[in-house]
C-alpha cells in the first residue's frame, strides 16, 4: 500500500453517562476496494483497541500495512489514521475510551503522571509475543464486564482496563518510535477535514494550506509525508471515486459530472479517468 485515497473523521460519541464503549463489529470485504484499489482511512479523538474473534484481512495504519488474523490485538491510538479491510467475513470487538476520562486517571500518581504524554505502543499484538496472555486476560475481562453488567461493572471496567494498559506499558511499548519523525500534524487533519468536505467545488493548494495554518510549500511537504501522496493527487482520486459512482447510479451527462465533481473542463477529466482507470468514462459506464 503506496497511497491513502481519502482520510476522515470519525464522529463516535462516547455515552454521556460513561466514557467508554465496546462495539461488536461484523463486516464482509467491499469488492470495490478490490476493483479499484480504495483505501478510506479514518481516525478519532479516543483510544480504540480491537481483538480480532474471527476472519482475516489487513490493517492499515497511515502507510503501514499488518495482516491480521484471530486473535490478533490491535492499538489505535488517538488521531492514528488507519482501517480494517476484511478478506471475506471478519468478527471483532472495539474498545474506545476517552484518553482524559479512562487512561489518564490509570496513572494518576504523580509518579507516572506524563507516563502517556509522549508514550507510543506497537500497533500489533500477536499471541506469539511475550506478554500477550496477560494482555488478552486484561482485555477478556474487560469484555466480560461491558457484557455481564453486574453491580459494579463501571469501576470494574476501569480497574480492566487499567490493568490492560500496565500490560502494554511494560510489554509493547514501540522502542523504535520518535515522535520528532512521526509528528501526527493536526494541521494537515484540519485541512482533510476541509478537503473531505469541499473537494466537488473549486479547490486551491492554497485553501488547504491556510486550513492546515502552513505556507504551501511546507504544507505539501508535510501532507505528502503523512498521506503518502501528494495534495493534488489526493484531490483528483476523491473527485474521480465519486466521478465513478455517479456514471454506475445516474445518466447524467458526462461533461456535467465532471464538472460537479470539480474538475475545470471535460478534456482534464477524461484525461485524467483514462489514465486512472485505463479507458474513458463513457465505456466505464457500458462495462
Amino acid at each position: 500500500m503506496n497511497k491513502i485515497d481519502s482520510v476522515f473523521y470519525q464522529q463516535l460519541p462516547l455515552s454521556p453517562d460513561f466514557e467508554f464503549d465496546i462495539r461488536a463489529v461484523r463486516s464482509q470485504e467491499d469488492a470495490l476496494y478490490r476493483g479499484f484499489g480504495k483505501y478510506d482511512l479514518h481516525y478519532h479523538s479516543f483510544w480504540e483497541i480491537d481483538f480480532v474473534k474471527s476472519g482475516e484481512g489487513v490493517n492499515i495504519f497511515e502507510n503501514v500495512t499488518y495482516p491480521f488474523q484471530p486473535g490478533d490485538i490491535y492499538i489505535i491510538h488517538p488521531y492514528e489514521m488507519h482501517n480494517a479491510f476484511p478478506e471475506g467475513e471478519i468478527e471483532l470487538y472495539a474498545i474506545q475510551f476517552s484518553e482524559d476520562s479512562v487512561v489518564r486517571s490509570v496513572f494518576s500518581d504523580a509518579e507516572y503522571s506524563g507516563e502517556l504524554a509522549h508514550r507510543r505502543f506497537r500497533n500489533l499484538v500477536r499471541a506469539d509475543q511475550p506478554g500477550y496472555s496477560r494482555l488478552r486476560a486484561a482485555l477478556e475481562h474487560t469484555l466480560v464486564e461491558w457484557r455481564e453488567r453486574r453491580v459494579g461493572w463501571r469501576p470494574a471496567t476501569r480497574l480492566s482496563l487499567a490493568q490492560l494498559f500496565i500490560e502494554l506499558v511494560r510489554n509493547f511499548s514501540d522502542p523504535d518510535y520518535d515522535e520528532k519523525a512521526h509528528p501526527h500534524n493536526r494541521g494537515v487533519l484540519q485541512a482533510l477535514d476541509y478537503i473531505n468536505l469541499n473537494y466537488t467545488k473549486k479547490l486551491t493548494l492554497e485553501q488547504a494550506a491556510r486550513e492546515a495554518l502552513m505556507n504551501k510549500n511546507y504544507f505539501c511537504t508535510v501532507f505528502k509525508q503523512q498521506m503518502g501522496c501528494t495534495y493534488y493527487n489526493y484531490v483528483n482520486t476523491l473527485r474521480l471515486r465519486h466521478a465513478c459512482t455517479l456514471l454506475k447510479s445516474t445518466e447524467r451527462p458526462v461533461k456535467e459530472i465532471a464538472l460537479g465533481c470539480g474538475f475545470s473542463d471535460i478534456s482534464t477529466f477524461n484525461k485524467a479517468f483514462r489514465k486512472a482507470y485505463g479507458i474513458p468514462p463513457g465505456e466505464y459506464r457500458k462495462s
